[in-house]
């Protein structure tokens, strides 16, 4: 039976106690973001102390937009992702999720940007860390990486949330699909203001809550031949939406929904 995991927020519950609350919840897997504190290690022996296994880590992105400029900002960035991956590498976390850009005026693409990426994965597959590069909003920049970093050791992390109120005439699965290494699962509202791509409607919520068709997601991730985990990614707001409840209420709802996904990915043929 293919695994269930959910991603660890930064809301009010500390993250040790979502863990535990995760694995009490039924989840098998989890995901989390780096952060410069050097918790990564402990919070992935963490988790397998409580019987989860660690999917993928997650790469800041405030600053990705620095990859494609000849600065001293752009080179900092590229040495803190050899970090990361380092990191990754002790914990033994063999995934890390990287967006290509962040807001709505990225440079452009550029040939300094393609060095570092294609050196930046040449070092990853050396320690055994795949890179898996996240779609986001409606750029070129992910599709020139995906053409520029061919080694089937990288691949594509596909966030369908963001498919639909990024850029819901794309088929991401269509182009990338045969090189889906990891999933982020989310619904909203699609893009609600016609010709603005806005990041407010990165909702984030629990599948089956927004407007996403889900019998199409199950069926994209069917026929793809990707037999990892499904994996969920939640925020503070999502645990909000549904109100006061405790967090671990709030995790049986979102077992019982990624468990319905689950039937619904297995049941096609």
């Amino acid at each position: 039976m293919r695994q269930l995991g959910i991603s660890i927020t930064c809301g009010d519950t500390p993250w040790h106690e979502q863990m535990d609350r995760i694995a009490q919840a039924g989840f098998d897997c989890t995901f989390f973001d780096w952060n410069k504190d050097g918790d990564t290690d402990k919070w992935a022996q963490y988790a397998r102390r409580k019987g989860l296994a660690v999917d993928s880590l997650h790469a800041p992105f405030d600053h990705i937009n620095s990859f494609w400029e000849d600065t001293a900002q752009g080179e900092a960035y590229y040495a803190l992702m050899l970090r990361i991956i380092d990191d990754c590498d002790r914990a033994d976390i063999r995934k890390l999720v990287m967006h290509t850009t962040v807001g709505n005026h990225p440079p452009a693409t550029c040939e300094i940007g393609f060095v570092r990426y294609r050196n930046m994965c040449e070092y990853a597959a050396k320690k055994g860390v795949h890179i898996c590069f996240e779609n986001l909003e409606p750029f070129p920049h992910l599709h020139e990486i995906m053409r520029a970093v061919d080694d089937p050791f990288h691949g594509f992390c596909w966030d369908c949330g963001h498919n639909l109120c990024y850029t819901p005439h794309v088929d991401m699965m269509a182009l990338y699909g045969d090189r889906l290494m990891c999933l982020h699962l989310h619904d909203n509202y699609g893009v609600t203001q016609p010709g603005n791509i806005d990041y407010r409607d990165d909702l984030h919520m629990l599948p089956f809550d927004g407007v996403l068709d889900w019998s199409w997601v199950a069926e994209k991730i069917a026929r793809s031949g990707y037999e990892g985990p499904l994996t969920f990614e939640y925020s503070s707001r999502t645990v909000r939406r549904h109100g006061d409840r405790p967090y671990g209420e709030f995790l049986q709802t979102a077992m019982e929904r990624a468990v319905k996904l689950r039937d619904m990915v297995e049941n096609i043929k």
